[in-house]
């Protein structure tokens, strides 16, 4: 696989669990919309109930991840696509986690140039 690809594989994943986490605070909150976690009552770092899952809201989104920054996903609910930024973010929470094989990934998390490369081309596909 090459970087373009892993990229691309990346951006399927970061959906993926996008709407995994979307569930996920549906379920353990009790709303019908995950959007709705940005309200007042609801702000804040919290666990997902009795899970390993805990939630951080931030501006126009949320952050749902693991304590080490492992597994999970960063994602604002006005943004279809993730950008650069929280796709890396993504890619190294889902390397702490073991969800991704090493070898495919390191290149571009050592090499900001290479990743950026990657990913604009790997954008400009999809």
């Amino acid at each position: 696989m090459n970087n373009t690809e892993a990229v691309i594989e990346l951006i399927e994943r970061w959906h993926t669990t996008k709407s995994w986490a979307e569930s996920l605070i549906c379920e353990y909150i009790g709303i019908e919309n995950a959007c709705d976690i940005l309200q007042h009552e609801y702000r804040g770092k919290r666990q997902l109930g009795d899970s390993d899952w805990y939630y951080r809201t931030h501006g126009v989104g949320v952050d749902v991840l693991k304590e080490g920054n492992k597994g999970g996903i960063d994602f604002d609910f006005d943004q279809k696509n993730p950008d650069s930024y929280r796709l890396r973010e993504f890619m190294i929470k889902q390397l702490n986690d073991g969800k991704l094989t090493k070898k495919y990934y390191r290149e571009l998390l050592q090499d900001k140039q290479v990743w950026r490369e990657a990913y604009d081309f790997a954008t400009s596909k999809t």
